[in-house]
């Protein structure tokens, strides 16, 4: 892989990993149309993956260093009930534990049959098609209820979304946030809460795949590329995203994953 292969593949990364339009969906269509599937490396996929989580660590840091700050109180359980109440950092910090099982407990149990999926490409297309229904949806979705904060049942359903996630082609941000808002909480809440998930999910692939970033598959110049292309773009997608999201406009990306999905099944189909 050279670099400009590698500031593309980055660039697409930092796109749809926020934006609900599938990042796992768009690199393997990506790769099997522009034939780079011999090229790219589980080192690679990692490093990009790397540098949309230093994306999140920037434009969403107010809410990380709230978690970051809630830490310590695990440490004074009778302080928990008030914490739970004032604290939403501390209230993240739980949740998104509970939230991150689901992800987990598919990881440990089914990476090889997810694995298997990457190489299935017109799955990822047909799934895009999917997340075009998920994301439409919340055309119709409840406005926030009088108690919108995120709870357990909420923060439950949404990473029983990011686990589906898993199979490439379904938008992982598109589909935690859909989660969200059907369960009428606040949206500025959710939007924030998705991508707080999103670390340990980051942060578990890489320690997964930790022996293929030490094998150094590609060079430092590609990997340096490929992580710059997927933080910068990732910053500016995040926060279109966000923008959107306070206005609940998550449905405008349907219409395009619509078309793409279709273009890219009607591909494989004629092919």
């Amino acid at each position: 892989m050279d670099w400009l292969q590698a500031a593309t593949l980055g660039v697409v990364q930092g796109l749809t990993e926020f934006l609900p339009v599938s990042s796992s969906g768009h690199l393997v269509l990506a790769r099997e149309m522009l034939g780079l599937e011999a090229a790219t490396t589980p080192s690679f996929e990692v490093v990009v993956h790397l540098g949309t989580l230093a994306s999140i660590m920037l434009v969403m840091r107010q809410p990380v260093l709230a978690v970051v700050r809630a830490v310590p109180l695990l440490a004074r359980p009778g302080s928990w009930p008030v914490s739970w109440v004032a604290n939403q950092g501390f209230r993240h910090l739980v949740l998104g534990a509970l939230a991150t099982l689901p992800t987990v407990l598919v990881a440990l149990f089914f990476k090889d049959a997810v694995d298997a999926l990457f190489s299935r490409p017109m799955l990822a297309a047909a799934m895009l098609l999917v997340t075009a229904a998920i994301v439409f949806s919340t055309r119709w979705a409840p406005k926030p209820g009088s108690i919108a904060r995120i709870g357990w049942r909420t923060a439950l359903m949404m990473g029983l979304a990011q686990a589906l996630a898993i199979t490439p082609g379904i938008s992982r941000s598109g589909s935690t946030i859909a989660a969200g808002m059907w369960r009428r909480a606040d949206r500025e809440e959710v939007g924030a809460f998705s991508f707080l998930m999103a670390i340990p999910a980051i942060v578990g692939a890489a320690l997964l795949h930790g022996r293929d970033i030490a094998r150094l598959e590609e060079s430092p110049g590609v990997l340096a590329w490929g992580f710059l292309a997927s933080f910068v773009v990732g910053s500016l997608a995040l926060m279109i995203l966000l923008k959107l999201l306070r206005r609940g406009r998550l449905w405008v990306f349907a219409p395009y994953l619509l078309v793409v999905g279709s273009v890219y099944v009607l591909f494989f189909i004629i092919s």
